[in-house]
């Protein structure tokens, strides 16, 4: 549960493990934790601000964000019944709900749930843009366009909003040219909001026109803290033929988390086809098989390396333990039997 939005996104297209857990929100009051404090410690004060003042319902909304950015869905739905209890009409109660309706795989209530925060305030674009997210994941496109147009008509400042839209017509009709024209106002209107950024990564990366690296180190260096950032970039480097700056990047990486079984098998790829360095490259094929013994393309380029260096009997051995992963790999049907025609 590290994204705790309905966005779909967040859960289609993630390519890069890392630990995202929001804070907490906790509404203005005067033992607000400030933005310093755990999220265990804003649960602490907000509980002594109840303890004086048991019928505030924002106090009791802000705790229940406080426990489900720490994964406590009982205790936020205890917090957000009793919110409801008290101001059965706050519409943020409503949007949290929401979200922890999502966390527990209940579509049906998020959809009741939405629509009765639309019933509360139909003024407000957030449960319209929830919903339109929840229509994406469902992959009811016209209605998700339909509810971000809702949404827009209220507004045309809602960089979530133009996100969901090129999601939708990416998700739709692969229709790049307007889902990049929707990723691009939602950019342009919320410099720090990376995930249209991270998608327009990915068309020009694909597409490949001749601006893709310098777009794509820009968009390294606007999210400097975005793992997906610096990764993009490494991995369009790698194959465009700029190994050595790619592995600048994945180094960070490892220095962020070093146990990224993905980026250190990338180092040992580079390594072993770019740069045919092929020690370096086993060393790291087996780092990354130390960090996810279960990785089969480590598994198969190690066993690439070993036959490469000519040892033959260990890269056999390697692709015999892929067989037991992964009966029909066939790529360790194919060694094998290259290495019994190499050595009769």
């Amino acid at each position: 549960m590290k994204n705790k939005s309905i966005l779909f996104l967040g859960l289609l297209l993630a390519l890069f493990a890392c630990n995202n857990t929001p804070k907490p929100e906790p509404e203005p009051t005067n033992q607000e934790p400030t933005a310093h404090v755990t999220v265990n410690e804003a649960i602490q004060l907000l509980s002594d601000s109840i303890a004086m003042d048991s019928t505030n319902a924002r106090l009791y909304v802000s705790r229940a964000k406080a426990y489900f950015a720490t994964e406590q869905v009982g205790q936020a739905m205890v917090d957000i019944n009793k919110s409801l209890q008290l101001d059965p009409n706050n519409l943020d109660t409503y949007l949290l709900l929401a979200d922890v309706y999502y966390a527990l795989g209940d579509q049906d209530n998020i959809s009741a749930t939405l629509n009765k925060a639309v019933e509360i305030n139909s003024l407000d674009a957030r449960p319209l843009v929830k919903l339109a997210e929840l229509n994406l994941l469902q992959q009811n496109f016209n209605l998700a366009i339909g509810y971000v147009d809702k949404a827009l008509g209220l507004s045309s400042y809602n960089p979530r909003a133009y996100f969901v839209k090129g999601m939708c017509y990416m998700a739709a009709k692969q229709d790049t040219v307007s889902a990049l024209k929707n990723f691009q106002l939602a950019a342009e209107q919320d410099a720090t909001f990376y995930d249209p950024v991270e998608q327009i990564s990915r068309i020009y990366a694909t597409q490949q026109p001749p601006y893709t690296a310098d777009y794509l180190r820009k968009a390294q260096q606007q999210f400097p803290d975005q793992p997906t950032a610096r990764y993009e970039l490494a991995l369009y480097l790698q194959s465009h033929g700029e190994p050595e700056e790619a592995l600048r990047h994945y180094d960070t990486l490892l220095m962020l988390r070093p146990d990224n079984y993905i980026v250190l098998f990338n180092i040992g790829y580079v390594n072993y086809v770019y740069l045919e360095n092929n020690e370096v490259a086993l060393d790291y094929f087996n780092r990354s098989l130390e960090a996810n013994p279960k990785y089969i393309d480590a598994y198969y380029n190690k066993g690439r390396v070993l036959e490469q260096m000519g040892n033959y009997t260990q890269a056999s051995e390697i692709y015999k333990e892929i067989l037991k992963l992964q009966p029909d790999y066939r790529l360790a049907v194919d060694a094998i039997n290259r290495i019994q025609r190499e050595t009769e």
